[in-house]
């Protein structure tokens, strides 16, 4: 398995190649598309997770550092 944390960009733009053609491959237009779209949505998801923690976690060492100057 890939580990996101120890690869090249290089590495994982290959590795989402691979994944791609392999998904793709003797399949109709149809199909890939509509499985294009599907992983499109879920990374548009996961993005937003990512994005409320980020902000969830801004907020509560905004709210700490407030705290400690007081």
């Amino acid at each position: 398995m890939l580990d996101f944390n120890n690869c090249t960009p290089e590495e994982l733009a290959l590795a989402a190649e691979a994944l791609a053609l392999a998904l793709a491959k003797d399949r109709s237009s149809d199909y890939i598309n509509v499985l294009g779209n599907l992983l499109v949505a879920v990374g548009s998801i996961m993005l937003t997770i990512a994005a409320q923690q980020q902000n969830i976690k801004s907020m509560q060492e905004s709210m700490n550092n407030k705290n400690t100057k007081d």
